[in-house]
């Protein structure tokens, strides 16, 4: 692209015009004279994490937040949670660079297993930092006391076949959280999680409601950039249980890890992770305490600028809460719409127009950016080319064209997004299903809106289980009425076939298409033609 920027704006370059490319020297001094960027590999962004990580969601969100707290009256601390889960491995996740020889082509490194097994783990912490025993789901039908040797004091054990958190672990870990806690119906407690499907449950909504915990879910495909324990906890902790896994494996050569060994592992890697800092970080970070609904970024929704749609005018767009309340006017809002009534349109700055005064003659050249945007390249390309002279016997500015500082007349500034514009998605068709933001899944509503979604599951499943006894019952009659069909008797002792002795040998009539004992009919079963003697 430097490259193409120089030849398209008409600078003087040593680049290879062979190649078309700037060299690997050009690229260094680059990054050495703007020390602000850096060359880093980026992550992989799901095209779904970049539409539901929007500002409009993350502002529903912190105003369904402020209003829980308003109304419960939650302004502890240490009424705030944030639980999520995750999952260990019995291999590390993550290798550590080595040293070895140049020209190597591959480079080993012995862990127990290429694929191993997975293992949830459940962490919550409060907004002062404080970690409530955490709990562990091993993939295993029994119960197994070896497997639990080494884990933190107070850890929940839980096992199921899978080792994922499932509807009736969920429940059994908020018996385990309210017992930490402490909540009640007077004495209510905030706990923030995904919206995951086993959080949404009858049976864990109807636990929470008569606890006094209140269920709160980030907006889909946010908790990356939203969530205390995503934002501060999980990463150190799977960097400390890799280190941990490595030392293992260097001090038991010739071992593997088993699920037998995951419990003291993990405890030495979360005496390291769960720590005070790193627990007020992730709350700070995310703004969910001290209150901060701007502490992220403009930049960091740059991705959801790629699907974004225009709004219809026909459409009713007001942001509303889980409850049906529209959002209230943010402050960045209201500002600029009490400036645009106030400020009389004459006095409305115009592009290549300034009422700014200097002392001393210089020449200053600049670039308009666009105003959602400005600290980068406009877009579409259209940058102002303008060179402001600012004279001090002069009040006012003169503008003078590229023409008269040695450039080339009408021709415009190229700039990186007119080679590679930013990438927008086509239109797509509204899907059916509709994406929900921040939920209270405790509130009436979602409560009655999960014993329907129970009521028709059940309904949906005692219909299947009916089909599948009809069709079971239909199938068995069509094998014992083919069964009986496929029966015949010896056309000279009227023995039937499944009452014949085993491996006794038949024949069958080419005539009336009967079936006799070979030894009835006096003949040998290699026979091809065999007529039999009422046949004759």
């Amino acid at each position: 692209m430097a490259y193409q920027l120089a030849e398209r704006n008409g600078i003087q370059h040593k680049f290879s015009r062979d190649k078309k490319a700037a060299g690997t020297a050009w690229f260094k001094e680059f990054l050495r004279r703007n020390p602000e960027l850096s060359f880093r590999t980026p992550e992989a962004t799901s095209a779904a994490r970049a539409r539901g990580f929007n500002k409009e969601a993350v502002a529903k969100f912190f105003y369904t937040l402020e209003e829980i707290m308003r109304v419960h009256n939650i302004t502890d601390p240490m009424r705030i949670y944030n639980m999520d889960e995750s999952g260990i491995q019995t291999v590390p996740s993550k290798v550590s660079k080595i040293v070895a020889h140049k020209g190597r082509k591959q480079v080993g490194f012995l862990t127990s297993a290429e694929r191993g097994q997975n293992i949830s783990i459940v962490l919550c912490l409060n907004a002062t930092g404080q970690f409530i025993p955490p709990a562990i789901i091993f993939p295993r039908k029994r119960h197994n006391d070896l497997l639990y040797q080494g884990l933190p004091y107070g850890t929940l054990c839980l096992h199921n076949e899978s080792g994922y958190m499932k509807s009736d672990t969920f429940v059994k870990f908020l018996e385990h959280f309210q017992k930490h806690c402490q909540s009640s119906v007077d004495k209510k407690v905030l706990l923030i999680l995904d919206g995951h499907v086993t959080h949404q449950t009858v049976e864990a909504i109807e636990y929470c409601r008569s606890n006094g915990i209140i269920m709160l879910s980030f907006p889909p495909h946010c908790t990356h950039e939203m969530q205390p324990l995503d934002v501060a906890v999980f990463s150190p902790l799977m960097t400390y249980y890799n280190e941990e896994l490595n030392l293992w494996l260097k001090a038991n050569p010739g071992k593997i890890v088993t699920l037998y060994n995951v419990g003291p592992l993990f405890g030495k890697a979360y005496r390291r992770a769960a720590t005070l800092n790193n627990g007020l970080s992730g709350f700070e970070k995310t703004g969910i305490f001290p209150y901060n609904p701007n502490i992220l970024p403009d930049w960091k929704f740059k991705p959801s600028c790629t699907t974004d749609r225009p709004m219809v005018a026909s459409t009713d767009h007001t942001m509303t809460t889980s409850n049906g309340d529209p959002l209230p006017t943010t402050n960045c809002e209201k500002n600029a719409e009490s400036q645009r009534e106030e400020t009389p349109s004459s006095q409305l700055q115009k592009p290549g127009h300034s009422t700014m005064k200097s002392k001393k003659n210089f020449v200053k050249a600049k670039y308009e950016t666009s105003s959602s945007e400005t600290d980068e390249w406009q877009a579409s390309g259209n940058s102002s080319d303008d060179v402001s002279i600012f004279d001090e016997n002069e009040s006012s500015v003169s503008i003078v064209s590229p023409s008269q500082n040695n450039l080339n007349e009408n021709k415009k500034i190229v700039t990186p997004f007119d080679i590679s514009p930013l990438p927008v998605a086509p239109p797509q068709s509204r899907s059916s299903r509709q994406s929900k933001g921040a939920t209270v899944f405790t509130s009436s509503p979602n409560y009655l809106l999960a014993k329907e979604r129970l009521s028709t599951r059940m309904k949906t499943s005692q219909a299947t289980n009916i089909a599948r006894k009809k069709l079971f019952s239909k199938t068995k009659a069509n094998k014992k009425k083919r069964h009986e069909e496929d029966d015949a008797a010896c056309i000279f002792c009227c023995e039937l076939f499944s009452t014949s002795a085993a491996k006794e040998k038949w024949i069958k009539c080419n005539s009336c298409q009967k079936w006799a004992h070979a030894l009835c009919a006096g003949v040998s079963v290699g026979k091809k033609a065999y007529v039999c003697d009422f046949c004759v």
